[in-house]
């Protein structure tokens, strides 16, 4: 008896670790299920994060870029900082919006795929985990094709939300610059099921962007803190599934504007090398002293080697694709000729200043013609020079001046067959020679202050004339010399009148007009983009001259003949660059900031004046915003970037 129920009892046992077992088993697998899906939940996220990445670098890189993008694809003058408006029926590139509109259909903001293809963009046609296409939406305020001012005080206008709905960005103060997503399964969308076979339903956000409450990633509205994207993952607790599987990158204004600043200062960097290239000496312009209030004209001052960088913003003499003239620039006028009298070279003003303070507009729709607005009135001369013809030896001016008139050159007249000179001779006059040939040049000038006129460049004529750069000097400025048609009548007008055996007067004459040189100051030339748009004469400026400061070693101001600095002693100082510190030539400082005080000097920032000031706290930090040789490339309390040119 006691052995059936041991036996009994074994059984039983037996039932129950067999039980057991199977209990065990199916906790095991479902522990293993939850770990595979968490690990394909996991290798999804970093895929996404990947392509989410490289998405964004390629975003960035079109900002910085969009110069060079909207001079190849479009022919106009745009700056860094612009992105591409979202693709909205998913070919991969960009959409095509109304300019004004800036990415904005029916008054509501777009959110479309990312256009991967887009002109510019250099990027592949990326997947997300789930091999659905990215999307993307971007603020207004960023959008290509757009009219407005992009420099280092613009924000973003996109609101962002963390999965408990509380703003991280404020799209109505400071939003971001652009989002991109990754947009997962279908899933149930507020219950309704995400679709996406048809053509329709491929293109319509709704099918790949999730909703979350109020929040809906397929929409937004810009510069609104209730409206905006949410971020995801977020899991329905009591289902385990998801509400929004949407993951979501940022573009941070701060992101582009580096970008945009970055190429900006660059900008300015090939402008200052090709102009020290350019003057065949090694030295740097003189510089927009920053005692000036207003830049409509970009001129320089004799002394200064610490303000802003002096531009015309275009290109001297070269033909301006966008069709735009230049910012007016102050200088003097000059005057070069080279005459040619059989085959001599006859001088003349060498060179002259015509017109005291003229302002000068480069036109360059018509390739390089001049727009002239002098500031005094031009006044003429006529002068006389002489060769000999059998033993030519060079034409030299007749001298000294006694009649001022041609009779001073009889003061060396020869009677043809005689073999003789006779005559006083001027001084000039060696053994045996004779003034047998007498130019009379006359140099008319008859400028009238404030009144413009143009000078068509011979350039367009003979394309092979050269350039001719005069450096800068301790006491003036670099020039720049091109040869411009003589136009005839003209306010400046160049003719000779030309007599072979020198006679009672000009009888037998060859006369005829000259092509000569005009020279204005030659400063650094920037691209039309950086120029401010309420003084510009076109509509693409972005302001980045306000904010931009230039300073370079004393050695190497206009006339010092340097080799070098001295590190210590005349070099300039960046600190915290790394490397050595002391060691610089030359360095350009942009602010990051330039419409509030922010050099901490304030407990409370005070809007700067309208348009340009003369106060450098208006403008940089407090490391940078006095004239010295000391600059600060990052500090706690300091967000403007330099650049060492060398």
């Amino acid at each position: 008896m006691n052995r059936i129920i041991g036996k009994s009892q074994s059984g039983y046992m037996l039932l129950m670790f067999v039980l057991l077992l199977m209990g065990i088993g199916g906790v095991v697998t479902a522990g293993f299920t939850q770990n595979v899906k968490k690990f394909a939940d996991h290798e999804r996220f970093l895929h996404n994060e990947r392509v989410l990445k490289e998405a964004k670098q390629a975003l960035l890189m079109y900002a910085y870029r969009y110069p060079e993008t909207a001079l190849a694809f479009n022919g106009t003058i745009r700056g860094p900082g612009r992105l591409p408006c979202p693709d909205t029926d998913a070919p991969g590139g960009a959409g095509t919006p109304n300019p004004v509109a800036n990415c904005i259909a029916g008054g509501n903001a777009m959110v479309g795929r990312f256009p991967w293809n887009a002109n510019g963009m250099q990027f592949y046609d990326v997947r997300d985990a789930s091999n659905e296409r990215l999307w993307y939406a971007v603020s207004q305020n960023f959008a290509n094709p757009d009219l407005d001012v992009i420099n280092s005080d613009t924000l973003g206008t996109i609101t962002i939300h963390d999965q408990t709905g509380s703003v991280i960005y404020d799209g109505s103060v400071a939003g971001v610059a652009a989002v991109i997503i990754a947009p997962g399964p279908a899933i149930d969308r507020g219950g309704v099921a995400q679709l996406r076979l048809t053509g329709p339903q491929q293109v319509d956000p709704a099918n790949y962007l999730d909703l979350f409450g109020a929040f809906d990633n397929s929409d937004f509205t810009n510069s609104n803190a209730t409206d905006g994207f949410v971020l995801g993952p977020i899991d329905d607790l009591t289902t385990g599934t998801f509400i929004v599987n949407d993951q979501i990158i940022l573009v941070t204004t701060e992101e582009v504007i580096a970008m945009a600043e970055k190429a900006t200062l660059q900008a300015y960097q090939k402008a200052i090398n090709d102009y020290n290239a350019n003057i065949g000496t090694d030295a740097y312009p003189w510089l927009d002293d920053y005692a000036t209030t207003n830049l409509a004209v970009f001129d320089a001052d004799v002394g200064t080697r610490r303000g802003r960088v002096p531009s015309i913003f275009a290109n001297y003499f070269d033909n301006d694709p966008s069709g735009q003239p230049s910012q007016p620039i102050l200088s003097d006028l000059k005057l070069r000729t080279n005459l040619a009298i059989n085959g001599f070279a006859v001088p003349g003003p060498s060179p002259d200043v015509i017109s005291a303070g003229a302002s000068i507009v480069f036109n360059n729709v018509l390739n390089g013609d001049l727009t002239i607005t002098p500031a005094v009135n031009g006044t003429g001369e006529v002068r006389y020079y002489w060769d000999e013809e059998l033993a030519p030896d060079g034409w030299e001016e007749c001298l000294p001046l006694v009649t001022f008139n041609e009779n001073d050159c009889r003061q060396a007249e020869t009677f043809p067959g005689s073999g003789v000179c006779t005559g006083i001779p001027d001084g000039t006059l060696g053994a045996n020679e004779c003034a047998t040939q007498v130019v009379r040049v006359t140099f008319t000038n008859t400028l009238a202050a404030g009144v413009p006129f143009t000078r068509p460049y011979a350039l367009e004529v003979n394309p092979v004339l050269p350039l001719v750069y005069d450096p800068p000097t301790a006491g003036d400025h670099a020039y720049v010399f091109a040869e411009y048609t003589d136009v005839t009548p003209d306010s400046i007008d160049v003719t000779f009148l030309f007599d072979n055996y020198f006679l009672t007067s000009l009888d037998n004459v060859v006369s005829g007009d000259v092509i000569y040189s005009l020279g204005v100051r030659y400063y650094p030339e920037l691209p039309g983009w950086a120029l401010d748009p309420v003084t510009s004469l076109n509509l693409s400026g972005n302001n980045w001259h306000d904010s931009i400061q230039m300073a370079y070693a004393a050695s190497f101001q206009p006339g010092v003949a340097a080799v070098t600095c001295t590190p210590g002693t005349d070099c300039l100082t960046v600190n915290n660059a790394g490397g050595i510190a002391n060691d610089k030539i030359a360095v350009l400082t942009i602010a990051s900031e330039h419409t509030l005080i922010d050099d901490d000097d304030n407990a409370i920032p005070i809007p700067a004046a309208a348009g340009y000031t003369d106060e450098l706290d208006d403008i940089f930090d407090i490391e940078n915003d006095d004239v010295d040789d000391t600059f600060n490339a990052w500090a706690l309390t300091n967000n403007d970037k330099v650049l060492v040119i060398r």
